[in-house]
């Protein structure tokens, strides 16, 4: 899933968004937190962003090949390190915040609606459920954490017919949303949409159980001080609200 979010008070044209307009790169997990984030920075600098949202990986890559983004925000340490050992220049990065795992069972699942984790996690031991939806543990952080604390839980999926992968964490929530799943694993910061508050049962994953979800801004080389400026606001008491809002753990 890729989708383009310009920031505009009125109707621009394509040349002139292009021209006056900052290009930020996000992992798809963030969508809604640094949509909210990007509109806090225009109300409070001024300042347009174009916003990009993907797959971290796709992302890093195409920085590598000259992508014309000035700031990256990131699910993961490892594609800062691959921009870095391709050659892409960056200028800076900080650890941002740590993003959480929750196993929720939307309404529209068939199921018995679970009184607690351990009755979720009971459902999947004896798969009685018709499909579960997680981000793809081949390339997606919050995928790999799912496998991570599923296996140390004891039941890491046995039946992988009944495992819908999604693309990435925006995926895996479509699934989740879509009434063709009965659970899912997904960025606890979902749970703040509309689409979830009430309208499931959410479990929180023990954070014992899987490895930190580390998402990193980086400021890229070819910045101006517009990007510079965005780069600092995101650790910002502003971004941080809304991080928090959004159930993220902030970075010491």
């Amino acid at each position: 899933m890729r989708i383009t979010i310009c920031l505009l008070p009125l109707l621009l044209s394509f040349q002139e968004a292009r021209t006056e307009s900052l290009n930020v790169a996000v992992a798809s997990n963030l969508t809604h937190t640094v949509t909210e984030i990007s509109e806090a920075f225009y109300r409070d600098e001024g300042n347009r962003v174009n916003l990009t949202f993907g797959s971290s990986g796709n992302f890093a890559r195409q920085i590598v090949q000259g992508a014309p983004y000035q700031v990256f925000i990131s699910a993961g340490e490892h594609y800062v390190d691959f921009i870095r050992a391709n050659g892409g220049r960056i200028i800076a990065s900080r650890v941002l915040v740590f993003g959480r795992l929750n196993l929720y069972v939307p309404e529209t699942s068939t199921l018995e609606k679970p009184a607690s984790l351990a009755d979720a996690l009971k459902i999947l031991q004896y798969g009685e459920y018709r499909r579960m939806s997680i981000a793809n543990p081949e390339h997606a952080p919050y995928g790999q954490a799912a496998r991570e604390a599923l296996t140390n839980a004891g039941i890491w999926v046995v039946n992988h017919k009944k495992l819908l992968l999604g693309e990435n964490a925006a995926q895996a929530m479509q699934f989740c949303l879509s009434g063709s799943v009965d659970l899912c694993i997904i960025p606890n910061s979902f749970l703040a949409l509309e689409q979830f508050v009430g309208k499931g049962h959410g479990f929180p994953l023990p954070q014992n159980w899987y490895p930190p979800i580390t998402q990193y801004a980086v400021l890229l080389d070819g910045n101006d001080e517009q990007g510079a400026r965005y780069f600092d606001y995101l650790s910002s008491a502003s971004s941080a609200d809304i991080f928090r809002k959004y159930g993220y753990a902030l970075a010491e």
